[in-house]
């Protein structure tokens, strides 16, 4: 990786950090030039434009997110391998837990970039590749549980995962449980 290409995973990670603490309104260029630690004027010198570097930051989020949603599918074919599917469905709510503790940034980071592109033409679909990165696992998981990824499955069960995320994420619920999880898929299964 180039000192070029180290600046950029820099400034990318530190708008995804600043979308998490301070929401759109908190991305500026000398914001994320202080969060990366870099010198003034190093953003805007790779991403001259707000909506570019917002652009790259949602790319790298989908990377983060895809490797996530990859990390999580090999280790449930090894739980379910090793224990069955039960021990899959256990690994499954626990790591929708490590991730809704450990990933809140890129989670927050998602939501922001999402609205974000609802409202913005130059951001148009950055919303729906976030939201396919985060449906494939679901996806996954339903086809090989209960042989069902149709559309409404797969959109019943991540509208109630990232509802129960959601207010967790927000401080308006409780931190979810693996049982919550769990129960998701089985009443779609």
């Amino acid at each position: 990786m180039t000192s070029t290409d180290n600046r950029k995973t820099a400034i990318q990670t530190a708008v995804i950090d600043l979308l998490a603490r301070e929401g759109l309104k908190g991305v500026t260029h000398r914001a994320v030039d202080t969060a990366a630690g870099l010198p003034q004027g190093s953003t805007s010198y790779h991403y001259p434009r707000k909506p570019a570097l917002l652009l790259a930051a949602a790319t790298h989020l989908e990377d983060l997110l895809s490797k996530d949603c990859a990390d999580l599918q090999v280790g449930f074919a090894q739980a379910v391998t090793q224990g069955g599917i039960e021990a899959g469905l256990a690994f499954v709510g626990a790591e929708v837990l490590r991730y809704t503790d450990g990933a809140r940034p890129h989670y927050l980071a998602r939501l922001e970039l999402t609205l974000a592109a609802r409202r913005d033409p130059a951001l148009a679909g950055v919303g729906d590749r976030l939201s396919a990165a985060t449906r494939r696992p679901i996806a996954f998981f339903l086809e090989l549980n209960f042989n069902d990824t149709s559309p409404a499955q797969v959109e019943a069960c991540t509208g109630l995962i990232d509802g129960i995320m959601l207010m967790h994420a927000t401080g308006q619920g409780p931190r979810p449980s693996a049982d919550q999880i769990i129960a998701v898929f089985r009443a779609l299964g």
